[in-house]
């Protein structure tokens, strides 16, 4: 049964030898990036690496000053790891109630509460670099 194929609902999945479904090939996305004159490589999902490119082009940064970045900043943590909480504390930053006033979003979650300042006025990228993860 290795190879077989099952379709369901318009969907096709390779089955193993007991005719489960086959986890197939890996969906990361391996590249390499420079940091300062070293070069690693990343293996981020493709979901991963939409979203650094979304912030090296609101951050006006090269995909290696993003990743320098994080580097210096990070802790005991991987490098790709500490690349995840970077991306997602960037855009929950982004996701305040003053991150969503000044794109104009979250029209209706601002109308039922009042809206707060402070801590979001700083930017994105300062809200992530001041994460305890980086």
């Amino acid at each position: 049964m290795a190879g077989a194929i099952a379709r369901a609902e318009g969907v096709e999945r390779k089955l193993d030898e007991e005719g489960r479904e086959s986890k197939g090939a890996s969906t990361l996305v391996n590249r390499n990036v420079f940091i300062g004159r070293r070069r690693t490589s990343l293996r981020l999902e493709p979901a991963m690496w939409d979203a650094l490119a979304e912030i090296c082009r609101r951050e006006d940064m090269s995909l290696h000053e993003i990743c320098a970045l994080v580097d210096e900043r990070r802790h005991a943590s991987s490098l790709t790891a500490a690349i995840r909480v970077f991306v997602l504390t960037y855009f929950r930053a982004a996701a305040t109630e003053d991150g969503h006033a000044r794109t104009g979003h979250g029209l209706l979650y601002r109308s039922r509460r009042p809206h707060r300042t402070g801590d979001a006025r700083r930017t994105r990228i300062d809200a992530a670099r001041a994460h305890d993860g980086l």
